[in-house]
C-alpha cells in the first residue's frame, strides 16, 4: 500500500455552511435542553406535590405550576427562536445558485474566480 505524498496534501478546510450549521444547532440544542430541564423540574416539584385537600393556586386562570413550568418556558423559547431565525442565523449559499449570487467566491470552490 503506497503512502500519500505529504508535500501535496493540503489542509482540509471545512465548508462555512457546515461550520454555521454546527454552531447554530449547538446553540438551539443547549437552549431547548435548558428549557426542558426547567419545565420538567418545575412541574415535578410544584405540580406533583400538591396536597389534595387544598385548592390549586392560579394565575390568569391557569394553575401556577403550569404557567411557570410550561407556558413561560415555551414563550421564552418561541421568542428566542424568532429572534434567532430572523437575525442571527447565517445566510449561506447552498449550491448552483451560488455562482449567480453576490456571495464571495470562496463559498463555491468549483467556480472559477475571474
Amino acid at each position: 500500500m503506497s503512502q500519500p505524498d505529504p508535500s501535496t496534501d493540503k489542509p482540509r478546510m471545512l465548508d462555512p455552511v457546515l461550520i454555521h450549521a454546527r454552531r447554530e444547532s449547538v446553540i438551539i440544542l443547549i437552549l431547548f435542553g435548558i428549557h426542558m430541564v426547567w419545565s420538567i423540574t418545575w412541574c415535578y416539584w410544584n405540580g406533583y406535590h400538591l396536597p389534595p385537600d387544598q385548592p390549586v393556586n392560579t394565575l390568569l386562570g391557569i394553575p401556577t405550576w403550569i404557567f411557570w413550568g410550561v407556558i413561560v418556558p415555551w414563550l421564552g423559547v418561541d421568542l428566542f427562536s424568532i429572534w434567532f431565525c430572523l437575525w442571527y442565523m447565517a445566510l449561506d449559499p447552498l449550491g448552483e445558485d451560488a455562482a449567480e449570487s453576490e456571495f464571495p467566491p470562496q463559498y463555491n470552490e468549483n467556480r472559477e474566480v475571474e
